[in-house]
């Protein structure tokens, strides 16, 4: 049986489940063959002593990852706009920064959580 941790405090605690995900898989197989380091098989939660903390992190994350793909899309505006005839290498330059920004605002990222259906309709 796997025990809970949590990921704010890193105590062994019961709480809500994270949501597996692209980015949690990704650390998993790093973890596992680049490190070579043997899996703990905790279950990742979020206790309830630190959910608010939690979700301001939660909040942040997903109001940075808005914000800086909008600013890579300006961005692309920008280099259509003063491309002169250029349209495609303007595309280019700009999916790349876009993708870059995307990829910066990766480095807050925190999890989602699975949230329980009846929890949901009381909120």
């Amino acid at each position: 049986m796997k025990k809970d941790a949590c990921i704010i405090c890193g105590k062994e605690k019961p709480g809500l489940e994270v949501k597996d995900d692209y980015m949690i898989d990704a650390v998993r197989w790093i973890k596992l063959k680049i490190f070579k380091s043997k899996p703990k098989n905790f279950r990742l939660v979020v206790c309830k002593d630190d959910f608010l903390k939690y979700k301001k992190q939660r909040d942040r994350y997903e109001r940075n990852q808005m914000l800086y793909v909008a600013i890579g899309i300006i961005f692309l505006a920008m280099l259509l706009v003063f491309s002169n005839g250029r349209v495609l290498g303007a595309i280019f330059y700009g999916a790349l920064v876009i993708l870059f920004m995307y990829l910066v605002a990766q480095l807050g990222y925190i999890p989602a959580v699975d949230i329980p259906e009846d929890k949901k309709k009381k909120a």
